[in-house]
């Protein structure tokens, strides 16, 4: 491997917090050794989360305080949603250390689908260049070599330093909308309460806030066609990564002296860059598709969220706009995991969904909300999201003149695998 090109990458510059190096080696790999890079990974996103503190666990009055809120709070979600906790479902008060091992594993069957994508492609287009020219420009060998070599570490320590970022920040488990296997609900006492002291909201009136929001959430994410369908495209998403050889080389090819290399490392600091080089084809089929599912989930659970706790939390207009605008002004690392996972949830997805839901209350009433997660089928398309009368026409619920007729919005991916 070029030693300027690997003296870059290994820089030992430090980026703002909440930047994310995603070639800086040095940072992600320092400390990752041994036979398991996921549990070297986890001490790391765990000193991340914490700042490098030893935290105490959970006060008991405080255990005391969330067991009561919380039942407060799982009483009004089954009541309103329309969907049923599964009756296995517990909140969990917990440090950040504890949140952040248990969202990494949660996480990690994703980013590993992630490093097999990217391996796998990188090793294809290397083969495919050197059986076509076996004097082509040596770029495609080395970027091969350099994945190959440290691909486990460079996707678990990418995991790790996304997962710590987001554990700074994260009250509940769901801050992402991922279906989680456990029926533990994960809360972060500590860090809702620093949230309550900087929102200038009182601290128990977030708590019950929190325990709605993250009550109703794990409802909505566990509907078995909900689960299964959310988790398809997300391992889909993670799966259709490929490096495109041509972007990279344009990239790499040029670079000729320290200079040059120096700026190229700090460029690929960039989400938006390094994810442009990784792109394919298969992603414009999957983006529409995970679009419309998160809009329609985040809306509900905004909807119903607003229903409980409009009357029930004296401060819920400040919790949620202080809550969305979390979403809407998230730091680099967060905005990396969000496009690495296919989640782009931003000002326009939350209006989405929110309209969306405001559109069937309007037509349905009530009637159109408990039908939204009865089946799979009557999961909405991303026409419908725009247009909610399409939807309740085509599951019956309205006599709407257009309902639908003539529009064709495939959902089969069967021929994802031909773009590859």
């Amino acid at each position: 491997m070029n030693p300027l090109l690997y003296d870059a990458l290994v820089s030992d510059a430090n980026p703002p917090d909440g930047e994310f190096p995603f070639f800086d080696l040095q940072s992600l790999l320092g400390g990752l050794t041994g036979a398991d890079p996921w549990r070297s990974a986890a001490e790391l996103a765990i000193s991340i989360a914490t700042g490098g503190v030893s935290e105490p666990n959970v006060d008991p009055s405080v255990r005391i305080d969330i067991e009561n809120l919380s039942r407060v709070a799982e009483l009004h979600v089954n009541q309103l949603t329309g969907v049923t906790l599964p009756a296995a479902t517990k909140v969990v008060p917990v440090n950040r250390s504890v949140w952040t091992r248990q969202s990494l594993d949660a996480y990690r069957p994703f980013f590993e689908r992630f490093g097999d994508a990217v391996s796998t492609g990188m090793q294809a287009e290397s083969q495919a260049i050197s059986t076509q020219d076996d004097s082509a420009d040596p770029t495609g060998k080395m970027m091969e070599q350099l994945f190959t070599a440290i691909g486990p570490m460079l996707v678990s320590s990418t995991a790790a330093s996304m997962l710590g970022e987001l554990g700074k920040r994260a009250l509940g488990q769901y801050d992402l909308p991922i279906p989680r296997s456990s029926d533990e609900v994960l809360i972060i006492p500590s860090s809702i309460d620093a949230a309550a002291d900087e929102w200038d909201v009182p601290a128990d009136e977030l708590r019950l806030w929190v325990l709605v929001h993250e009550l109703t959430a794990h409802a909505v994410l566990s509907v078995p066609h909900v689960k299964a369908r959310l988790e398809s495209l997300l391992i889909d998403f993670a799966s259709a990564f490929r490096p495109n050889t041509e972007l990279i080389g344009e990239q790499f090819g040029s670079v000729t002296d320290l200079a040059q290399i120096q700026e190229l490392s700090e460029t690929l600091n960039d989400p938006d860059v390094v994810l442009s080089l990784l792109r394919s084809p298969a992603h414009d089929l999957l983006v529409p598709q995970l679009d419309t599912l998160v809009s329609t989930v985040l809306g509900f659970v905004d909807h119903a969220v607003t229903e409980i706790c409009r009357n029930l939390v004296t401060s819920h207009d400040r919790i949620r706009e202080r809550f969305r605008e979390r979403w809407i002004d998230a730091t680099p690392a967060d905005r990396f995991m969000d496009r690495l996972l296919g989640l782009e949830i931003d000002e326009v997805t939350l209006r989405r969904g929110t309209e969306f839901v405001d559109g069937v209350l309007e037509r349905a009433g009530q009637e159109g909300i408990d039908r939204l997660w009865s089946d799979e089928l009557d999961l909405p398309t991303a026409a419908e999201v725009d247009a909610p009368g399409l939807w309740l026409a085509r599951i019956g619920l309205t006599d709407d003149e257009d309902g639908g007729a003539g529009l064709d919005v495939p959902d089969d991916l069967s021929g994802l695998d031909d773009l590859d």
